[in-house]
């Protein structure tokens, strides 16, 4: 058996097992009616790849429409290859964000800062999962940093009793962080809307524009990044992501899609 086809049996095998791990965390966020575009195109992109690399050789002696096989795979390919270099951007900001942080807090010699702590989903008055560990993280952060102030950020989505921010604001109380370290912002809908509403109360009560964004871990490159496009000095923190292992790559590609349309509205100024 030649090299070549021995390199390609060895490829087609690992994108099954690549692809049939990432289509069964798919498909078990999607089973906890956590549905989105990153776990439904997900599934898409890996059934076409497992569909691809078993009969890949069979799909290309079909006549006149076996150009599709490598056709197909050079689109899987190339939309792999993007996601990894956006991950390679995501990646960094969470290797380096809370060193960066820490390294330029007051504690350490720095200045003081403001935490923002992007809001997620509540459940009658009460935080997600995620956004309990999102809160959990501040918490933290702002016991071991006590110069901190913390805006809670977050509107009312359709399902939800009261803003979000207002629900974290009490649960940011009910464990100890003195109510007038935390103030509220509770118009925003999106990430984007979470950090403009942020330095709007930022610039109005004269607090530090050092800021310190918190959230989960893919979350934090473009957290970040919009709070620098909105003229702050930030970094970002989060939670430990061992405890959302299994649902991660739902989120993740989303991410990917988020700081694309993020860039390309950018782009075309919108």
């Amino acid at each position: 058996m030649k090299v070549k086809k021995v390199i390609a049996i060895i490829v087609r095998i690992a994108v099954v097992i690549v692809c049939g791990f990432l289509l069964y965390t798919f498909l078990f966020t999607m089973s906890l009616d956590q549905i989105n575009h990153g776990n439904v195109i997900g599934s898409i992109f890996c059934i076409l790849s497992i569909v691809l690399a078993v009969f890949y050789p069979r799909i290309k002696k079909i006549g006149s429409a076996g150009f599709l096989a490598p056709a197909l795979a050079g689109g899987l390919t190339v939309f792999a290859a993007y996601c990894a270099v956006v991950s390679v951007f995501i990646t960094s900001e969470m290797i380096h964000g809370e060193n960066t942080a820490v390294a330029v807090s007051a504690t350490d010699g720095g200045t003081p800062q403001t935490v923002v702590i992007l809001g997620c989903k509540t459940i009658d008055g009460y935080p997600s999962a995620m956004l309990e560990l999102r809160l959990q993280k501040a918490i933290e952060y702002m016991r071991a940093h006590p110069d901190t102030v913390c805006i809670a950020a977050g509107g009312q989505g359709g399902d939800e009793i009261e803003p979000e921010a207002v629900s974290m604001r009490r649960y940011l109380i009910d464990h100890g962080i003195p109510s007038d370290r935390i103030y509220t912002e509770e118009r925003s809908v999106n990430t984007e809307q979470n950090i403009k509403y942020a330095a709007a109360i930022i610039a109005r009560e004269n607090l530090p524009t050092n800021t310190v964004i918190v959230s989960e871990c893919y979350h934090i490159y473009r957290g970040v990044r919009q709070a620098k496009l909105a003229g702050l000095d930030a970094s970002g923190i989060y939670p430990d992501p061992s405890s959302v292992l299994i649902t991660m790559p739902s989120y993740w590609l989303r991410e990917i899609f988020a700081v694309t349309r993020d860039y390309v509205f950018g782009l075309f100024g919108q």
